[in-house]
């Protein structure tokens, strides 16, 4: 009998796979009820925004990871929680994330910690935004600290699409951003007819949030 390969997921392969759980559970509705594919969404784009943090710090140097750095590269001891992360982040690596970048973040890990660890409340609308603002935060963050463009493999099939047309307060938070990150380029942002944000470039092509074509 042959043995079976190990299992390994390097730190951005366990993000992606975390994400995709979140994207698909948003997106597609043959798994459970609304408010228990929102629960686990919110607790799985939670995990892959902590790991595309860590991943970022590691870039700087791996020992970064860990919360007491001089116990590098023992799994016997805590890596950082995202508070930390973003603090060293910011100090060490240089990288900048807006107060309501980190407000976000805060209420993510807060809600994560109550769904995995006690019990949560919450209404619908709060739920969908929390998950939308994180899910903005993770296909951006990926794009810019890390060079990854998360959402290709998404827009491979209709997931993509699914998934704009199911949270419209991931649609509203990434097309902002869209929309500041040309504008900060120096290009004048279009409106896209198919989305209902300002995310077509100037210069003309596709819109960078849905990709339709005017």
């Amino acid at each position: 009998m042959s043995q079976s390969p190990d299992i390994h997921f390097r730190l951005l392969d366990n993000a992606r796979d975390s994400l995709s759980h979140a994207v698909e559970l948003l997106a597609w509705k043959d798994i459970g009820t609304d408010h228990t594919r929102l629960k686990h969404a919110i607790t799985n784009s939670a995990h892959a925004v902590e790991l595309l943090l860590k991943e970022r710090l590691r870039l700087i140097h791996p020992a970064f990871i860990w919360e007491k750095i001089d116990k590098y590269p023992s799994l016997e001891a805590q890596t950082v929680n995202v508070s930390t992360a973003i603090v060293r982040l910011e100090r060490v690596g240089g990288v900048e994330l807006s107060q309501s970048d980190k407000n976000n973040l805060k209420s993510l890990r807060n809600t994560r910690n109550a769904i995995e660890h006690y019990e949560w409340s919450t209404s619908e609308k709060e739920a969908k935004l929390i998950v939308g603002n994180a899910l903005s935060f993770a296909f951006s963050f990926a794009d810019q600290e890390l060079g990854i463009d998360l959402a290709a493999e998404f827009k491979r099939d209709d997931t993509w699409r699914a998934l704009l047309q199911e949270l419209t307060d991931f649609v509203r938070a990434y097309g902002k951003r869209i929309a500041e990150r040309l504008q900060e380029n120096g290009e004048h942002p279009e409106y896209c007819e198919e989305c209902d944000e300002y995310t077509v470039p100037y210069d003309g092509g596709s819109c960078e949030l849905c990709g339709h074509w005017p």
